[in-house]
């Protein structure tokens, strides 16, 4: 109990209130490399699983070419060409979002391009506004482009195999190995910027062998596309009308174009691997 001559005082407390701003901050590579900046799971669900829907399809489009399919069903050939339409979509949906990623240094990259340009700076040997420095900052993204030019081509060549459309069927197979050819090499050289990239000095742009073995699954990924393609690219070949006037001469071509099918599912079953099992940039 308080005695009657303490006086106590009630000391008036300011309260402020202080307002906090919430910034949203974009996500950043680890090692500050804009080309490694993460990828989100929505991303990685969209774009491989266009990719994966798009192998199985060319599986299934490829098993309607088989003499004994074509002659037993009338619209084998109408329904093969739309598995192959629809899985080239799929491809090429996948391809334009795997370079619209990578397209910092090609084109549309004026958001990023400072931050490249300054992580960048000296590995570059020639100025942004020369040539060989255009091609070498869009190094990466001239490759992907490849791989939607391919895509294309496939999807050209899917329409085209219609047979209602049976005037273009020649134009169409020229498109199809065209698109074949030009995937083949994209892989190729996919796998060979793999081979040029080192995991512990990134000035180490020399071609070494032992570098494939630093990122297996991106290798496997792109020798399976690459092996995929070029089954499409023979198997084309092969349907040409000078090679399947026999049935031996179609199962031949649908045979190789099987296997192409199935070589661009296993690197579609890869690249769920890579996206949802490895660390992934």
């Amino acid at each position: 109990m308080l005695s009657d001559d303490v006086k106590v005082e009630t000391v008036p407390v300011k309260v402020e209130t202080v307002a906090v701003e919430l910034e949203t901050v974009p996500l950043k590579a680890p090692d500050g490399n804009i080309l490694d900046r993460p990828q989100s799971i929505v991303w990685r669900m969209v774009q491989g699983t266009h990719f994966l829907l798009g192998s199985l399809c060319f599986i299934a489009g490829s098993c309607f070419y088989f003499a004994d399919v074509i002659n037993r069903y009338p619209s084998a050939l109408t329904v093969g060409a739309w598995f192959f339409i629809v899985g080239s979509s799929f491809f090429l949906l996948s391809d334009i979002q795997d370079w619209w990623y990578y397209r910092i240094g090609c084109l549309f990259d004026w958001k990023y391009r400072e931050e490249y340009e300054a992580y960048n700076a000296d590995l570059f040997s020639h100025p942004r506004y020369k040539i060989l420095g255009r091609l070498k900052r869009a190094e990466v993204g001239l490759n992907l482009l490849a791989s939607v030019i391919g895509s294309t081509l496939y999807l050209v060549g899917s329409i085209l195999f219609l047979p209602t459309l049976s005037n273009g069927l020649l134009a169409g197979e020229m498109c199809f190995i065209a698109g074949s050819a030009v995937t083949y090499l994209s892989q190729g050289w996919k796998i060979y910027r793999i081979a040029c990239t080192s995991n512990v000095d990134r000035y180490d742009t020399r071609f070494r062998l032992n570098n494939l073995f630093h990122d297996i699954p991106a290798f496997a990924l792109d020798t399976s596309s690459g092996l995929g393609a070029f089954f499409y690219f023979i198997g084309t070949i092969f349907f040409l009308p000078q090679f399947t006037k026999t049935d031996f001469g179609l199962d031949r071509a649908a045979g190789l174009f099987v296997c192409g099918g199935v070589c661009f599912t296993i690197a579609g079953l890869i690249l769920q691997y890579r996206h949802y099992c490895t660390r992934h940039k």
